[in-house]
């Protein structure tokens, strides 16, 4: 198991076949589609990655992603900090193909876990391109070349997915000052006289008379 700082890029071919383990930190401050969400990019996130296979011999990327995160509440506009505990677990392919013919062979629709394919996501295939010709003859298959795969734009992308669509404290834990407000506020639309009904003035001129 390797640990220390995530690497930007991992060979995927080579941690499948050495059923690799990754432990690793990932400084916030490099999450350059992250930051402009957060109030302080100060921080980490935990990163325990497994490339190993499932009951059925398929390559399987699982593994654990935990950070706390720093953003502003839209309510109060103070510091809101939001715990992440992510948990992974996709399959992986190189190719559309792959999957697709899998699919095929199981008679199924959908897979129980997330799919990673590998040519659709952010890689690089280091040496030879799958299916080009070799001096000789013959083609690599698909499962004999290096590809590098961008597992910090993978962990990135779980982060940004773990954002509250608008960060709110509890209202207990927002501002004194916007308890007070909204506390005035709901005691003066409760205090407030009704408003006529526009329907009644209406009447009330059509009569000849003044509206009330």
């Amino acid at each position: 198991m390797s640990s220390g700082p995530l690497p930007e890029r991992v060979d995927v071919a080579r941690l499948f076949a050495r059923n690799g383990r990754i432990a690793a930190d990932l400084p916030l401050q490099r999450l350059s589609r992250l930051v402009p969400y957060l109030a302080d990019p100060e921080g980490h996130a935990e990163v325990t990655l497994h490339f190993g296979l499932d009951a059925e011999d398929r390559r399987l990327l699982s593994g654990s992603v935990t950070a706390e995160l720093h953003l502003t509440c839209q309510r109060c506009l103070r510091s809101l900090n939001w715990p992440v505990s992510s948990e992974l677990a996709m399959l992986v392919f190189d190719t559309r193909e792959q999957l697709d013919k899998l699919l095929r062979l199981q008679g199924i629709s959908d897979m129980e876990h997330d799919v990673l394919v590998l040519d659709e996501v952010k890689g690089e295939v280091v040496g030879d391109l799958a299916g080009a010709p070799k001096e000789g003859g013959g083609a690599k298959s698909a499962t004999a070349f290096e590809q590098e795969l961008d597992i910090q734009a993978l962990i990135e992308d779980e982060l940004i997915l773990s954002l509250p669509l608008v960060p709110l404290h509890e209202d207990a834990s927002c501002s004194q000052e916007w308890n007070s407000l909204k506390a005035r506020t709901e005691a003066e639309e409760v205090q407030a006289p009704p408003k006529p009904s526009p329907f009644a003035v209406l009447a009330q001129l059509k009569k000849g008379g003044k509206p009330e």
